[in-house]
């Protein structure tokens, strides 16, 4: 075993730990590990040249699990930007206006890859962790990643589309 694994090995709960301590989700905070340890294989050489690898990794699990509740806070904002502001002012032109957004948008989601489309809703809709979306589909989480991502880009991207016809 070289002296990166070792580390890894003596260090991986601790990393989970702090991580799931910040996020509160063990599937986000499995996510934020697995994140930092793959950074830290790319610079493997360089970390081991430190004169605290392991407080370098720990760090580097604090600072991922801090980006990741930032980028939970945005979506957040966003999700409650997007919500209606009251729902006692629900009309029936509103919930028809609703039911249409919802309908292109379940259109739109048809037009991508099944993979693409099987992430989404497996994580927009049910809320599963990636961890589990892997799980559930045989991807690896780097696929679940990737899929999410370029699934997201391409709905947003036609979406604009749309909104712009």
């Amino acid at each position: 075993m070289d002296a990166f694994s070792a580390i890894v090995t003596n260090l991986r709960k601790r990393l989970y730990q702090r991580a799931l301590r910040l996020l509160g989700d063990a599937g986000e905070a499995e996510d934020v590990v697995q994140d930092v340890l793959a950074r830290g294989w790319q610079q493997r050489d360089r970390i081991l040249g430190l004169d605290n690898p392991p407080a370098w990794l720990m760090r580097m699990t604090h600072n991922r699990a801090i980006d990741e509740l930032r980028a939970r806070a945005v979506r957040r904002r966003r999700e409650t930007a997007a919500a209606p502001a009251d729902r006692d002012g629900r009309t029936p032109y509103r919930l028809l206006a609703t039911d249409d957004a919802l309908r292109r948008v379940h259109r739109l989601l048809e037009e991508l890859p099944p993979d693409h489309q099987r992430v989404l809703r497996l994580r927009e809709a049910e809320g599963l962790t990636y961890a589990e979306i892997a799980a559930r589909t045989g991807l690896t989480l780097a696929q679940v990643k990737t899929n999410l991502h370029r699934g997201r880009t391409k709905l947003r991207a036609l979406l604009l589309a749309q909104n712009l016809k």
